[in-house]
């Protein structure tokens, strides 16, 4: 029956209602010449002879008749039920949350199409589920670390207060100058606080915009843009792969490029070298810088939120800035790697298309 469920619905429906109406013809005309060679069922006087012609004619009638019937039956078993079936279940159990199912028909006819859709359309909500549990756990992480590091300098705006306050009460205003520019300076850092967290919040809402261009050109420009930027250390500029047309955000790579090259000027101390490679899936860029490398503590946590090397300077910055890059690579389907080399520190980004 495997050729018949590989049918589309109305040949193979075709194909099975005229083979049992055939059969059903037959066993009409077999069952007339059986009633036909056999003696009356009743000889009895008292038996209709017109009774017994109609009861002659029903139950050929009956059995063929029955023979089309059975072809429906058949059709719906092989052709309908278990397609039927697995989308009602499917349908189900995603109107309750539950997509942790797949649909298993393979059948070449109109239902197997749908179920395919269908299958296709559970995927599609599933990664879409998922992408968006990771949004709301990375939020979660976000207002943890934002709260976390909001914490010290409140704390230090309250006790300065207090102490001002105190002093002002009993009439000693000599520290009052100092307290307030500490005030001021820790106000001026919960603002900047702020706007990091609202860039952040800016940039999971970009969307990717890929457009087509040739490798050399997008090369080209990365290193026109990175040599004006870094003026101050020397930087090498590698670049592998065929000038291939591909289809990529170039906007997004430039923002990740710069800001990486931007993070290594501050902590290169004579070199930095930008290898960047294309391949027929994916842009591979990796920026090394001749530091002193990424502290265990860093390559321990990974990349997060205003996660900062405690040991390493300048202490104004927020440690967002690889939190930003690899949130612009998992846009473009990549990632962003952190470890260390022989010379430094070493963080590559991967841009598929």
């Amino acid at each position: 029956m495997e050729w018949l469920n590989q049918m589309s619905l109305r040949k193979s429906l075709s194909i099975i209602l005229i083979t049992f109406m055939f059969a059903g013809l037959m066993l009409y005309f077999l069952a007339m010449f059986i009633i036909d060679g056999t003696s009356p069922i009743c000889t009895c006087e008292h038996c209709s002879t017109a009774a017994l012609s109609y009861f002659n004619l029903i139950v050929p009638f009956i059995l063929s008749a029955s023979m089309p019937m059975a072809g429906v039956a058949l059709f719906y078993k092989i052709k309908l039920r278990t397609p039927l079936l697995q989308l009602k279940i499917g349908t189900k159990r995603i109107t309750e949350n539950d997509l942790d199912f797949s649909i298993q028909y393979k059948s070449n006819d109109e239902l197997g199409k749908l179920c395919k859709s269908f299958e296709s359309m559970r995927i599609e909500l599933l990664k879409s589920n998922r992408e968006l549990w990771q949004q709301m756990e990375e939020r979660k992480r976000l207002n943890a670390a934002f709260a976390h590091d909001l914490r010290n300098p409140v704390t230090v705006l309250k006790g300065s207060a207090a102490i001002l306050q105190k002093g002002i009460e009993k009439g000693d205003i000599k520290n009052a100058e100092e307290n307030i520019n500490l005030i001021q300076q820790y106000s001026a850092r919960i603002e900047n606080y702020i706007q990091a967290m609202t860039s952040i919040q800016k940039l999971e809402e970009i969307v990717l915009v890929p457009k087509e261009t040739h490798w050399a050109i997008l090369t080209k420009e990365l290193k026109c843009s990175l040599s004006i930027l870094c003026t101050t250390k020397e930087i090498v500029f590698l670049c592998n792969g065929e000038n291939n047309l591909i289809h990529v955000d170039r906007y997004m790579i430039q923002d990740v490029t710069e800001n990486l090259v931007s993070n290594a000027i501050r902590y290169a101390k004579n070199k930095i070298i930008v290898d960047m490679s294309c391949d027929n899936e994916k842009i591979t860029m990796s920026v090394l810088d001749d530091g002193d490398g990424f502290s265990p503590a860093i390559l321990k946590k990974g990349i997060a939120p205003f996660l900062r090397d405690d040991n390493a300077e300048p202490k104004d910055n927020f440690g967002i800035g690889l939190y930003v890059c690899d949130l612009l690579c998992r846009k473009h389907g990549g990632f962003l790697l952190l470890e260390n080399y022989s010379n430094g520190a070493k963080v590559t980004a991967k841009f598929y298309f």
